[in-house]
């Protein structure tokens, strides 16, 4: 009952939004003579408000759903790695950047060789903004879900950054490995221990460099439509869209690094789809290592 009454409103405020979105782009179109491309802006930035407010919706409704208490386990030994709230919404992410990422950055290279394209350029900022949206519905839903559930699996204290640290050098090939634990000062030949059900590599460097160039991203691109409704001085456009492509050159990368860390790994994949980490992989992830060891048994970097 529980479900079918969060699938309910989930189903709403998507309708509503969608009836928002469509009554501004509308609008839009009757009441000014703007071009195709200064319109899709103006439909965008009065559209964010809804658009930030229904990942609010979606991540309260996953929070509300999402069961709290210890990470669950299977008879078969497999463990809960990603709730149903969080394959639903990294596939909504994964989207987003499937729609975002190709036609942003044809934006700025078909700009910069001077050729236009298959299609028109505001049909590219059009799926653009589309894909954007979507980010941002995921970005703010998924905020909203860690808040109301607390869950900070992917985080690591401060007080144990020297362990996290070691952990991350451990899981590197071992060539790599001992040049970034000179360069951070931490001794191999002591144990790491468990990473928890993810590894150092995720979360010291995988989640944290995410993290930021989705940050940077966001921050920048809702500053590159709010030029649209307040008075916004040109340097601080020039700067705000310096960096939203510098976020999304990071993005790139990370994605490409991302497809090849999980893809290396099978039972990460499985995991994002079904939620659970296999036996043979999640008794790795929560036992003791010690040493080296814990390149072998967290799934780092190889």
């Amino acid at each position: 009952m529980r479900r079918l009454v969060g699938m309910v409103i989930v189903l709403a405020g998507t309708a509503a939004t969608a009836f928002v979105v469509m009554t501004i782009a509308g609008q839009a179109g009757s009441i000014q003579p703007w071009s195709n491309e200064l319109g899709d802006d103006f439909i965008f930035v009065r559209a964010l408000p809804a658009i930030i407010g229904l990942g609010v919706l979606y991540g309260l409704v996953g929070g509300w759903l999402s069961p709290s208490g210890p990470v669950a386990r299977r008879a078969d030994g497999a463990i809960r790695r990603f709730s149903t709230t969080t394959i639903l919404l990294h596939a909504l992410l994964a989207l987003g950047f499937l729609i975002a990422l190709p036609t942003g950055v044809w934006q700025y290279i078909g700009g910069i060789i001077d050729v236009q394209g298959p299609l028109p350029i505001y049909l590219y900022y059009r799926i653009h903004y589309i894909g954007a949206g979507i980010v941002l519905v995921s970005v703010f839903a998924f905020v909203t879900y860690w808040w109301m559930t607390g869950d900070r699996s992917l985080l690591f204290p401060l007080s144990d950054l020297a362990r996290h640290l070691r952990g991350f050098a451990q899981e590197l090939p071992p060539m790599l490995g001992t040049r970034v634990a000179k360069l951070l000062r931490v001794d191999l030949r002591q144990p790491a221990g468990s990473s928890g059900a993810f590894s150092f590599y995720e979360k010291v460097w995988s989640f944290p460099t995410f993290g930021f160039g989705i940050g940077l991203i966001t921050v920048t691109g809702i500053v590159k439509l709010l030029r649209y409704a307040y008075p916004i001085p040109g340097d601080i456009v020039w700067a705000d869209s310096t960096l939203h492509v510098a976020a999304m050159v990071i993005l790139i990368i990370r994605t490409v690094d991302h497809l090849r860390y999980t893809l290396a790994r099978w039972p990460l994949v499985v995991a994002i789809t079904t939620g659970w980490l296999p036996n043979r992989v999640g008794e790795a992830r929560t036992a003791p290592a010690r040493g080296g060891e814990a390149g072998s048994v967290s799934g780092g970097e190889q």
